[in-house]
């Protein structure tokens, strides 16, 4: 930055008048000098005409030559008396000529803003168009930018004739300085000096690939300078990567817990393998289309795919099982495969489509809802849909080939099963009101649990990079803060866990959005610190350790973010409470009344309305009428005095080599500060014909008052709104403390015209749980058609259904027993729950139908559909929920995202499982009385 400084501190309106009164003295003495000169002249054209006189006369000269003598003596003494007058004269003019010269002031033909307006009229270099010679066409570009510092210390500003001023240059009026700031900002890393540098993706750019380049670009330099260490210290790709890396290893192993289950149920590695290799290719299939589609490889899609890896293998399973169970009776590889294939094919169809169409209502809703979920949502449908053709396709095929010789297997210990299954659903087909009450009773006490469960947008995650503040006392000198700075983290360093610590003014912190700039302030409110941990640390105990050392550094503060990453932030975190109305200083008493309200909530700290931020304020408060006294207004006062405050203007911007700096006059003439305003002088014209210009200061109609300016006043629909905003302690959730304080909000007294709303995090949990549940309705609308399509009937499908809320129950339970609250993530988690849950009792009651219409009687035909699509239903079950026990027991970076959706489809899907083989039964022997009749359709008349 460049600064120009004035060096006169004179009034102008006082040098002004002077030069103006020596100006009219010096034209009159000039006036009386050419009168004098005249009179000197006509003397010595008087003595020349008595000489001459005189020489005619000489004749005369014996009778005259007393008379000649007199005159000649006369007309001599007159012309030495006008020399006399004419040198006087000229003596003068020179005294008054050098008197006005000294007493010119050149600030009244230069001012701030004409030296503003000169440097960037120099400064300038700009096409002006174009010339034509023939038919060559040039640009014709005028002038040239400055250059260089002493470029614009010569820069002519003008040109006086006067006397010997001649050239009047920058450098002549101002002094140029080129001002080095960079003792206003503080960068340490593990207590040495060092440089804070912020790299941001382009918004095309992918940020795993920019972070890699990165490294590399930082490899290179630490390679080319010895000595040079470069330590990232927020790296959003590392985190990305470690994430990803995270959700392909639970793939991976619920990919291997998947085929563990074929292998312990079938007990014959050939089956066994036909399904493995469906699982690859069906993700190859799923990739393929989400390249095609546009999906991104994130944490949402891939989070999909592990969901995905484990429903994916129940078509297979369907197909190889029922292909198996076919060869064991004997019929030829051939004909089995087709046959088994062919059997399920309806099924299996339904099944698939049924959780596939979960996720068609994702494009009803908007906002971020949509945002998060549509990734998700189309992978699991392409890994889903590329199953259902592998399982038709590649399953059958591998199958005619691969079970050739397959032999069938014992299994003792699931023939005891089976009998024991077939008992107890003998046992609930006679004494139905037993499972109904059992699970009506658990989905009520789910339900009740539901209601004093809190609710969360989405969970906060771990990362190994975490960010402290340190708030310091008030008017902290910037010397004071530095040192302060420095034993906090020596402090930090000692904490365990804590491997790296990189400290910067709070002015020029790193975030997310990039780095600000160093602040100009002589205090200093804050430092921020960014730590990087080792791979094993525990990041909650290390926050909690670094919080604690606030009590080793008095009067100073130090606030803990345990992820720089946390995506909850997306939704708002805490409880906030919005007030909107017409007037500033009403909202403020307001929001502080409500921050009095949330200090005594038990769960809530640290409440703000975000106003104690603002700085210190002078209120100049004017006396109306006293002012118009003296005729003045309060526009006018305030018009005069933003003038006179104004001292610095941007004149234009310096390009040296690579560096642009900006060009700023100061006028420091007559500079206004707290002791002089009130002796500001108003020049105010006189009210009569005649009057004179009357002069009052600002003490006659106003006084000085101390106040606090807002920090921020927001406006929304053209209405102003405050915020007040507590954050909220650990152990406790925001949703539940907003219900706990709304009968107070309720009660509270506000005047006419305003408003409080609950707002942040509670407002978004809201706004996605009103999307989800929409999505679930439209969900199960889509379900319950796909499925009257596949059994032709409307009651088939409504048996089914009337187990999907009873398997909510698993979820419920699951979340409750984990110790987690609602979120927007469990949440989807109900929503795949609604697809997958339906799907075996969709093959329970088609094939229940298939033995009845072959002429079994009802119970029998259900207790034989029990036996032999139990070892379907629980190898698909198993396969699924062994699967997303990686994601829902995983403790690597970024398993709290999914977790909760893991736990809740985990849960749902075992208890479905129980609904399948029983409740499904009871209803079907309830609400199926009339016998079934096959519909032999024959083309032939």
């Amino acid at each position: 930055m460049l600064a120009m400084v004035g060096s006169n501190a004179e009034d102008p309106s006082a040098r002004l008048d002077q030069i103006k009164v020596a100006l009219a003295d010096l034209n009159t003495e000039l006036i009386a000098a050419k009168a004098m000169a005249e009179q000197a002249k006509a003397g010595v054209e008087k003595a020349q005409e008595a000489y001459k006189k005189l020489e005619e006369g000489k004749i005369l000269a014996a009778a005259g030559f007393g008379s000649a003598s007199a005159q000649l003596a006369a007309a001599e003494s007159a012309l030495k008396e006008g020399e006399a007058q004419l040198e006087d004269a000229q003596e003068q003019f020179e005294d008054a000529r050098k008197a006005a010269l000294e007493q010119a002031d050149m600030s009244q033909l230069l001012t701030k803003e004409m030296v503003a307006n000169l440097v960037m009229a120099q400064n300038f270099a700009m096409p002006a168009g174009y010339l034509y010679q023939g038919e060559d066409q040039y640009l014709l570009k005028v002038g040239d930018a400055f250059s260089s510092v002493e470029e614009v210390e010569n820069a002519l500003l003008l040109h006086m004739d006067a006397g010997d001023v001649g050239d009047v240059r920058l450098s002549d009026v101002a002094d140029v300085t080129v001002i080095d700031n960079s003792g206003e900002s503080y960068a340490r890393m593990n207590g040495n000096p060092a440089v804070a540098v912020s790299i941001q993706k382009a918004s095309t750019a992918s940020t795993s690939e920019v972070s890699k380049t990165v490294n590399e670009a930082i490899e290179e330099l630490e390679a080319k300078y010895p000595g040079l260490r470069i330590t990232p210290l927020m790296d959003q790709g590392v985190y990305i990567q470690m994430t990803v890396d995270s959700v392909l290893s639970n793939l991976g192993w619920g990919a291997v817990l998947a085929v563990l289950v074929l292998a312990l149920f079938l007990k014959d590695l050939r089956p066994t393998l036909v399904v493995a290799f469906s699982i690859p290719i069906s993700l190859m299939f799923a990739v393929v289309l989400m390249y095609f589609s546009g999906v991104t490889l994130n944490m949402i899609s891939l989070s999909g795919l592990a969901l995905g890896v484990g429903m994916l293998v129940d078509n297979s399973i369907v197909v190889v099982e029922n292909t198996y169970r076919l060869r064991s009776q004997g019929v030829p590889a051939a004909k089995a495969a087709v046959r088994g294939a062919k059997q399920v094919s309806g099924a299996i169809a339904a099944s698939t489509l049924t959780t596939v169409c979960v996720f068609l209502p994702i494009v009803f809703t908007d906002g971020l809802t949509r945002q998060l979920f549509v990734d998700m949502g189309l992978t699991i449908a392409y890994s889903l849909l590329a199953s259902l053709i592998v399982a038709l396709t590649l399953v059958p095929t591998l199958s005619a080939t691969m079970l050739r010789e397959s032999k069938e297997k014992r299994h003792p210990w699931f023939d005891k099963m089976l009998e024991g299954y077939g008992r107890a659903l003998d046992f609930c087909l006679r004494f139905k009101a037993v499972p109904l009450t059992l699970a009506t009773a658990l989905l009520a006490l789910c339900i009740w649990h539901t209601t004093q469960m809190g609710m969360e947008f989405i969970p906060s995650m771990s990362a190994n990079q975490i960010s402290a503040t340190l708030t310091l006392p008030e008017d902290t000198k910037r010397a004071d803060a530095y040192a302060l700075t420095d034993e906090a983290m020596a402090l930090m360093q000692q904490v365990e866990g804590v491997e790296t610590v990189g400290a910067m003014d709070g002015g020029t912190g790193m975030s997310m959005m990039g780095m600000g700039g160093a602040a100009a302030s002589d205090t200093v409110e804050s430092m921020s610190f960014y730590l990087v941990l080792d791979e094993n640390a525990d990041s909650e105990k290390a926050a909690d350790d670094l919080a604690a050392l606030s009590a080793q550094l008095p009067g100073c503060e130090v606030s803990v973010t345990t992820s720089s990453m946390d995506m909850s932030v997306l939704g708002g975190s805490g409880v906030e409470l919005i007030v909107r109305g017409p007037d500033v200083d009403e909202l403020n008493r307001i929001t502080h009344d409500l921050m009095d309200i949330l200090r005594g909530v038990e769960g809530l700290e640290e409440p703000t309305n975000g106003q104690e931020e603002g700085t210190p304020q002078l209120r100049l408060v004017v006396d109306k009428d006293a002012a118009m006294r003296c005729g003045l207004t309060v526009a006018q006062i305030y018009s005069e005095l933003a003038s006179a405050l104004t001292t610095e203007t941007t004149s234009t911007t310096l390009t040296v080599g690579a560096e642009d700096y900006e060009v700023v006059v100061v006028d420091e003439r007559g500079r206004l500060d707290r002791d002089t305003l009130m002796n500001y002088e108003f020049e105010v014209a006189g009210t009569g014909p005649d009057a004179e210009p009357e002069t009052h200061t600002l003490s006659e109609f106003a006084s000085l008052k101390d106040d606090l300016s807002l920090a921020a006043v927001n406006r929304e629909n053209q209405q102003r709104y405050m915020t007040v905003s507590a954050a909220v302690k650990e152990g406790y959730n925001a949703t539940l403390i907003s219900r706990e304080i709304q009968p107070t909000l309720d009660s509270y007294d506000l005047p006419d015209g305003y408003t409080i709303e609950v707002g942040g995090e509670t407002q978004s949990v809201a706004d996605a749980m009103q999307d989800l549940v929409l999505m679930i309705l439209l969900a199960v609308v889509f379900i319950y058609m796909i499925m009257v399509a596949q059994f032709q009937s409307l009651l088939g499908p409504f048996i089914v259904m009337l187990t999907m809320p009873l398997a909510f129950t698993g979820g419920l339970g699951a979340l409750w027993i984990a110790g987690l609250p609602l979120s927007v993530i469990s949440m989807l988690g109900f929503l795949i729950l609604a697809g997958v849950v339906v799907n075996n009792g969709i093959v329970f009651v088609d094939y229940a139908n298939q033995l009845r219409l072959e002429g079994m009687e009802k119970r029998a035909a259900l207790i034989e559909t029990g036996k032999t699509r139990m070892r379907p239903i629980l190898m698909t079950a198993l396969t699924t929920i062994l699967a997303m026990s990686t994601m829902a027991f995983s403790t690597g970076m970024g398993a709290e995202l999914s977790k909760p959706m893991a736990l809740v489809t985990m849960g749902g899907l075992g208890y479905a499982t129980l609904l399948t083989l029983f409740i499904v039964p009871v209803f079907y022997d309830l609400l199926f009385r009339k016998p079934m009749k096959k519909i032999d359709v024959d083309d032939e008349d």
